[in-house]
């Protein structure tokens, strides 16, 4: 038992002097740091120095990452032009410019002159002079007055509406500044055209043709046709594809 508590006092007197010096190292190596930083930077401010410019730094390089660059945050759009109109104030027009299609005539002016053959029952002919409003009515009995009546028939709105369109104050041939693309074809009357006929090629041929012209204009990439509208002066039954009828319904 003696001997057991000999070895144990040897322990502990070692663990007391490592525990000493181990103080002492550390209260010199603390005052060393002290001595040594009055003329300068100390080792803790050194350390926050170099992670306060390492979070700059990896901030910065965050921020330049998900930042846009002048190039990407000015990128322009087609249609930037017609919507800084609408802020223009001193523009009545601003937002309400139009521009209107050149179509080639076989759209619509050439179907006027085949005007006989727009309905199998009636003449059209004269339903589509006056900018589609028809001859004036006779009002030889006084009925209604004098001005402002006519016979206009119920399929010549694509005449009528074209033709107002014509005289728009806000039209305009700088596509880039039109809030809205008007289509002048004469739906309508092309349909009409072929109404009973049982040949669907020849049915659809005037508007597959439109489609191809227009998807090559600078017009239709700007939105893909979907700022661009036409009037079809007919209803809807006219324009559907009947099948099982045996006759060419729309």
């Amino acid at each position: 038992m003696v001997k057991w508590a000999g070895k144990n006092q040897e322990t502990l007197l070692c663990f007391l002097a490592v525990t000493i010096l181990s103080s002492v190292s550390f209260l010199l190596f603390l005052d060393f740091l002290i001595l040594g930083g009055r003329g300068g930077t100390t080792v803790v401010e050194s350390v926050k120095l170099q992670f306060s410019s390492g979070w700059i730094a990896s901030t910065h390089a965050s921020t330049a990452a998900t930042t846009p660059t002048v190039a990407e945050s000015e990128k322009y759009y087609p249609f930037t032009r017609a919507l800084a109109s609408v802020e223009n104030k001193s523009d009545p027009c601003g937002g309400k410019y139009i521009y209107v299609h050149d179509l080639p005539s076989r759209f619509n002016e050439d179907m006027l002159k085949e005007c006989r053959s727009l309905s199998l029952w009636t003449n059209m002919c004269d339903f589509t002079t006056n900018g589609g409003l028809g001859p004036p009515l006779d009002n030889a009995e006084g009925v209604f007055s004098s001005t402002g009546w006519y016979a206009t028939n119920q399929f010549t709105v694509d005449v009528i509406f074209g033709n107002r369109m014509k005289q728009y104050e806000c039209l305009t041939r700088d596509s880039a500044i039109a809030a809205a693309v008007f289509v002048p074809f004469y739906a309508g009357f092309d349909v009409a055209r072929y109404l009973w006929e049982q040949n669907v090629s020849t049915r659809d041929a005037a508007s597959l043709d439109l489609v191809e012209w227009l998807t090559k204009t600078p017009e239709w990439t700007v939105m893909g046709g979907k700022d661009h509208f036409l009037v079809a002066g007919r209803i809807t039954w006219d324009f559907r594809e009947s099948v099982g009828f045996g006759i060419g319904l729309g």
